[in-house]
């Protein structure tokens, strides 16, 4: 059933972002008085098409990874000369760069649209709350505390554990130190506190950069009595069952279900003591943990069972919503945000200050839609923003076969007072296509990885 909801997350997630992309193409050309053939959302063979009265073909292809409108143009057939000056040929570079450029600010303008509604409908995250400090690190030099709440970054202010990864992201590498406020429940007024973060790294295994920093949210805690068990674990093998509370792991007492996490995270492989209670009788047995690689890529102990579910207080989160004016700022805030990050995590990328590793392709988006859907309708218009903003500033990439290619023609068009010649333009195609391919096999290897990891 997950899959299928996976499949269906992402088919809606990309159709409706290749329709507005494809639909910021038609709606300008159509201004002005560009004639267009096709209408397509996907690629390759159609599998639906229909004739609209002024003679435009809205189509559905088999491939679902994109889009494309066909506009009249000499290059690509005979037109009658009574149509010649609504061919896309015959338009001044000017309107030709207009055409394209409205694709990827359609998918800017959406992003905006829906972190506006996101707001308007209410979104709930988690209250900054320090929960746990790691011992040495640069949390813990810089004299962060648990129990302290984070209530501004610089001269931002921060009302949510998302609202500081933001703008902590924006930061980092720079050689002024960051000052972040924090208070006590209790104390009059904030303090500051100074963070160099020019060393803090920003690469695909930073998953949470505050992690990185030592920092992690409060979190509530979880009674170590076990839920469900894995089929085929190490906890299925010996027995462990529903309702078994674990006490201890070899000569460590197990208080939370943090403690067991921490205690089998560097057991990988190795036979221990496992000490538990199942029903209110004391019980002990010899387990050997297996070995999971996670997403870093590091190899932790695995036992193989589940913790219940808990209500979490609603004192821990903060629920952000907005009428529909107040909302414009915020939403224009957050798209800027997310705009800003996008764009420099795309540079390190290109410039190679960090690997490729962390690209996802299909598979990965399709992994997240599912995910996110079943979370509610309000993070999923969120993903579905963050998407938009990555699609349009990845077709802004200088690559011939996405826009940013073509307009790089136009802007050589332009400076030369002509434009290059056909073969030119078709090499660079094929360059840009092979690119593209190749991007796509990468990050579909880095999907497939991740889900067997």
């Amino acid at each position: 059933m997950s899959i299928i909801i996976s499949v269906l997350a992402f088919l809606l997630a990309i159709s409706i972002l290749v329709a507005v992309h494809e639909w910021g193409h038609f709606i300008v050309a159509r201004s002005f008085g560009i004639k267009t053939l096709r209408f397509s959302i996907g690629f390759g063979k159609i599998i639906w098409h229909k004739i609209t009265a002024r003679g435009l073909e809205i189509a559905v292809s088999i491939l679902p990874l994109g889009g494309y409108v066909k506009f009249l143009d000499e290059r690509e057939g005979k037109v009658l000369p009574a149509e010649r000056p609504h061919a896309f040929n015959r338009q001044t570079v000017g309107v030709r760069f207009c055409v394209v450029l409205a694709g990827p600010l359609f998918n800017f303008l959406l992003a905006f649209i829906l972190f506006w509604l996101v707001f308007v409908i209410g979104v709930q995250e988690v209250k900054p709350l320090i929960g746990e400090v790691v011992p040495q690190s640069m949390a813990a030099k810089a004299g962060f505390l648990p129990g302290q709440n984070i209530v501004a970054v610089d001269t931002d202010k921060t009302s949510s554990w998302q609202d500081i990864r933001l703008a902590v992201y924006q930061r980092i590498g720079s050689e002024k130190p960051l000052t972040i406020w924090v208070q006590k429940a209790g104390e009059q007024s904030p303090h500051a506190l100074y963070v160099d973060v020019s060393g803090i790294r920003l690469d695909e295994d930073n998953v949470d950069v505050l992690e990185d920093f030592g920092l992690f949210p409060f979190v509530l805690k979880i009674p170590a009595v076990v839920e469900n068990v894995e089929a085929k674990s190490p906890a299925a093998a010996v027995g462990l069952q529903k309702g078994d509370r674990i006490e201890s792991v070899g000569q460590e007492k197990i208080n939370n279900w943090q403690d067991l996490l921490k205690a089998i995270t560097n057991r990988g492989g190795q036979t221990v003591n496992l000490g538990f209670v199942r029903r209110g009788k004391n019980e002990s047995l010899q387990i050997t943990l297996g070995r999971h690689v996670d997403h870093q890529g590091e190899e932790r102990g695995f036992l193989g069972v589940r913790a219940k579910a808990i209500q979490w207080p609603k004192s821990l989160f903060i629920q952000k919503r907005y009428g529909p004016m107040a909302a414009i700022p915020a939403a224009w805030t957050e798209f800027w945000q997310v705009c800003t990050l996008s764009t420099q995590l795309l540079y390190k990328m290109l410039t190679a200050q960090m690997g490729f590793s962390g690209l996802s392709g299909p598979i990965g988006i399709a992994h997240s839609a599912g995910s996110i859907a079943r979370a509610g309708i309000a993070p999923y218009l969120e993903f579905l923003g963050l998407i938009s903003i990555g699609l349009g500033i990845v077709n802004l990439l200088p690559i011939p076969v996405l826009d940013g290619g073509f307009l790089l023609y136009f802007l050589i068009e332009a400076i030369r007072k002509r434009p290059l010649s056909e073969r030119s333009q078709l090499i660079g195609i094929k360059i840009g296509f092979s690119i593209l391919v190749l991007v796509l096999l990468f990050a579909s290897y880095n999907d497939i990885m991740r889900l067997l990891q």
